[in-house]
């Protein structure tokens, strides 16, 4: 089991950007019958999402929460050291995307940017590189952006992914403090084994881009794809993420002796609302614990756990601290979980752009 703990950095605050247009799933226009909206509602528990308007990308809606970020924390942005972004719908394939928001945002050019491509485990991970990074005391500052514009990504004619994905970005502020009293703990695993489920055949360099691979077919009724488009095996990813989340939820209670009485809250990806619950039962954790933003922002990959902290934690995180784990899954296929405190955080109120 890879695990690992990091010291001496603690969480400062959170923001967040979505997109002003929002997409009401009982009125999208792939269902003729409503009742048949109503199931695929009632089953995953997204009611609507965010959408972004042409030409806008993820970088543009990380830029704005960024910049939300280090103002609400009275930060001078050539404070900060460090910039990692975690993101799968980069702006180009080269170069990276966090340069291009380093210049943006007018941080030093002798800052450490670096992106992490890593999908919906990408919060969690982004969490461990940028704190073991930071504990050494060198860097002092540090903003983890954890965004995605899914809406460019799967197709929006195929009525089984346009329901649940929705576009977001986050950051969350982190610092270094010699005297913080509080590590932070992860477990990590992949199976690689697994990378064909969720996955856009074309447009890397294993398969580049064709011009039929830009035609859109009809799959079957009302499911229209291109070869360019990210497609899920569902079967698949179901198996996995009521599987390989709960396991290594317990693997990390077990090797870092956490007493689930002691936690205030559980902060997992945004899948969808029943294999949330099942993670959830399977360590017998309370639900008035495990907040979930799905319903209201749709599945926006490695955003999600920041988000939820943002729409749906910001009293209590602002307030007091806190004792929480996080789970992160999905593409790759990989997962990590997490143990992190939290103390009176600066949660920013919610951009739109």
């Amino acid at each position: 089991m890879a695990h690992l703990t990091t010291q001496n950095v603690k969480i400062v605050g959170v923001s967040a950007c979505v997109p002003k247009t929002i997409e009401e799933n009982i009125e999208l226009p792939l269902y003729e019958d409503k009742e048949e909206a109503r199931k695929i509602i009632e089953s995953t528990g997204i009611k609507r999402h965010r959408i972004v308007e042409k030409g806008t990308t993820a970088s543009d809606l990380s830029v704005k929460a960024a910049e939300k970020m280090v103002a609400d924390l009275g930060w001078d942005m050539q404070s900060v050291d460090l910039l990692l972004y975690s993101c799968t719908t980069r702006d180009y394939i080269q170069p990276m995307t966090s340069p291009i928001i380093q210049d943006k945002l007018g941080m030093r050019q002798d800052s450490f940017v670096m992106d992490l491509p890593l999908g919906c485990a990408g919060w969690v991970y982004g969490m461990s590189v940028a704190t073991a990074l930071m504990n050494s005391g060198t860097l002092k500052r540090g903003l983890l952006i954890a965004a995605e514009t899914n809406t460019q990504s799967h197709n929006l004619n195929d009525r089984k992914s346009r329901p649940l994905f929705g576009d977001a970005a986050t950051v969350t502020a982190l610092e270094f403090d010699a005297d913080y009293p509080h590590p932070m703990n992860f477990v990590f695993g992949v199976d690689g084994s697994g990378a064909k489920a969720i996955m856009a055949e074309y447009g890397g360099f294993r398969n580049p881009v064709t011009p039929e691979s830009l035609v859109e077919h009809e799959i079957e009724p009302g499911v229209f794809r291109k070869g360019t488009d990210i497609v899920l095996n569902g079967m698949d990813v179901f198996s996995f993420a009521i599987r390989r989340p709960p396991k290594s939820l317990k693997e990390l209670i077990e090797l870092f002796h956490i007493q689930l009485e002691d936690i205030d809250y559980l902060f997992l990806h945004q899948a969808n609302k029943y294999i949330d619950d099942r993670i959830r039962k399977s360590i017998k954790f309370p639900e008035e614990k495990t907040p979930y933003c799905m319903d209201d922002f749709g599945n926006v990959s490695g955003a999600s756990i920041p988000l939820t902290m943002v729409t749906r934690a910001a009293g209590q995180l602002s307030q007091k601290e806190n004792h929480c784990l996080a789970c992160g899954f999905g593409v790759g296929l990989s997962w990590a979980s997490m143990e992190f405190w939290t103390n009176h955080l600066r949660i920013s109120e919610l951009v739109e752009y």
